[in-house]
Parts: C-alpha cells; sequence; structure tokens
C-alpha cells in the first residue's frame, strides 16, 4: 500500500513539473524570440553511443581538437530540459554563452526516443540556436562492450557488497534506459543506423567506429576532416575520469591510452555465464561481423 501511494505520488509530482516547465517555455516562446533567434552554437554535436562504447575517451578528444569556446553537457536526458534553472532568468538575461563547439550527449537511449519531435520543436529554447549540426553514433564492437559494462557492474557489485542494485539503471550496467529492449537489442538497433537500415539522426550524421577510432589515426583525421575540426590527435592518449574511467584499469593509464588493452577485454570475462547471457539476440553476431569483422574465438558465446 505504501508503495502504490509514493507511486501516486511520484506521478502527481511529475504532472505539476511537466505544467510548469511547459507553462515557462509557452511564456519564453511568446516573448522572447528575438533573444531566440540568435545564433550562440557555431557548431553544436550531438554525442549518442551506449554506456561504455569509448564515447568520453571520443568526446575528450573531440574537445582537444577545437580551440575557442568548448562546452560539454554530460548524459542528458532526451525528454526534459536539460538544465531549466539556465531559462529561470531569460526575461533579464540571455542565459546561453556564445561558444565555437557545443557537444551534448545521450546515453542508452533508443533511437526512436531521441528523434523526440516535441522535443526537437524546443531546441533553440534548451540550447540556444546553432549554426551548424552534427549527429555523431558511436558504435563499438559488442563483445569489448558487453565485457565492460559486466565488469563495471561487478565493480560497483564489489563496492557495495549487495545485489539490491540490480535493478535500478544507474547501478546496473546490463540495463539499458528502455524497458522494453535489452543490451543486445539495443545494440543491433545502434548497428542499423550504422549501416543505415535505419536514419533516425538527421542532422549531419557520422558514424564512428571506436574500434577503428582506437587503433587509426589515418581514421580519426578523417573523423576531423567530417567534423571541420582541424586535426592535432591533442587528447587521444587522455582517459576521462568520468564513470570512473575504464571499467578494467580506472584511469591508471591516463596519459598512456593506447597502451590499454580495448580489443581483447571480452577475454577477460568469456567464461562468466552472466556474460554469455548478454548474447542471447542472435543479430548480434551478424551485425558485428559486417561493422567490425570477424573477431576470432567469439563464436563461442552464440548459444547452442
Amino acid at each position: 500500500m505504501l508503495k502504490e501511494l509514493e507511486r501516486i505520488n511520484k506521478k502527481i509530482y511529475q504532472g505539476q513539473r511537466l505544467l510548469k516547465d511547459n507553462l515557462k517555455d509557452f511564456i519564453i516562446i511568446l516573448t522572447q524570440q528575438n533573444i531566440l533567434s540568435k545564433i550562440v552554437n557555431q557548431k553544436e554535436i550531438r554525442i549518442i553511443g551506449m554506456r561504455r562504447t569509448g564515447n568520453h575517451a571520443i568526446i575528450n578528444w573531440i574537445q582537444n581538437q577545437h580551440t575557442g569556446k568548448v562546452e560539454f553537457w554530460n548524459n542528458l536526458k532526451v525528454d526534459r530540459n536539460a538544465d531549466r534553472q539556465r531559462y529561470e532568468n531569460l526575461k533579464d538575461n540571455y542565459p546561453f554563452v556564445e561558444k565555437d563547439c557545443f557537444i551534448r550527449s545521450y546515453e542508452d537511449y533508443d533511437l526512436k526516443k531521441i528523434k523526440n519531435w516535441r522535443f526537437e520543436s524546443k531546441h533553440d529554447l534548451y540550447f540556444g540556436k546553432s549554426a551548424l549540426r552534427y549527429d555523431v553514433l558511436i558504435l563499438r564492437d559488442p563483445f569489448n562492450l558487453f565485457a565492460s559494462r559486466l565488469k563495471h557492474r561487478l565493480n560497483i557489485e564489489n563496492r557495495e557488497n549487495s545485489l539490491e542494485i540490480s535493478s535500478v539503471y544507474g547501478n546496473n550496467f546490463l540495463l539499458v534506459r528502455s524497458l522494453h529492449q535489452t543490451l543486445g537489442d539495443l545494440w543491433v538497433n545502434y548497428a542499423k543506423e550504422y549501416l543505415g537500415e535505419t536514419n533516425y539522426l538527421g542532422h549531419n550524421k557520422i558514424c564512428i567506429n571506436y574500434n577503428q577510432w582506437f587503433t587509426d589515426v589515418d581514421y580519426r583525421k578523417q573523423i576531423a576532416d567530417k567534423l571541420q575540426m582541424k586535426f592535432s590527435d591533442e587528447g587521444i592518449n587522455q582517459v576521462s575520469g568520468v564513470g570512473r574511467g575504464s571499467s578494467f584499469e580506472g584511469v591508471n593509464f591516463d596519459g598512456n591510452a593506447n597502451s590499454m588493452d580495448v580489443l581483447n577485454r571480452w577475454q577477460k570475462v568469456s567464461n562468466n555465464p552472466r556474460y554469455h547471457e548478454l548474447f542471447s539476440n542472435q543479430e548480434i553476431f551478424k551485425y558485428s561481423e559486417k561493422i567490425f569483422g570477424y573477431i576470432p574465438g567469439t563464436e563461442s558465446l552464440k548459444v547452442k
């Protein structure tokens, strides 16, 4: 009974907050068109990827390729104003700092939800008007990605000494934000977008193969060219401290990131039954080979 009351109260609070936010948005749109029409982001890069894909390594590298004012908003929600307090004083002060490059990232979301047209219609209100926009989709091979997510999950269990948090998305790296998708399902959907079988991302879409980005300097030069960045490769050896760094080494390799064995993580957990369970979607193997080629030994993970 108590849990049901808590659920009802939460729904009431969320409804009140949504109504309040929508009213604020409506007033601002009616009264501040002259401000909202001003370009504040010369370049905007929206990053989409699954947790433990190497998103922060690539984001850090992108930031280092730019000069001027660069701003990064991390792990945003797709269906809410990312930073409500920025708009509290819009009547008196324009809330956005002019930027040469604005980067915002989204993790573990279904691509259909990222393409939310209602949210998109409020883009300039929530982020400021941009002269040039990019959608960057980052994809890592599923074997090492799932290994990193499992290892991160095990690290949390060891710290908490409890399995009670297993149903909570934020701490459970074996879950994704969509209630109706497994980790493997979401990876396959991202792979389909990568290959152009779907096309949810419509702002100058650029797909980055994390494995190739990590190993191939010429590939990184190509990415820099597509994003209209002056290539320096600055930041390629830094390990971001976001999310405690690497699932396997933390930030121990900061300054020497290219020495990490990120392409063979899967071998460290290949005998773990929980790892095998993550490959129930058999399409994973087909799409992985299309994008990353055959990875020797991974056929042993197929469900018999």
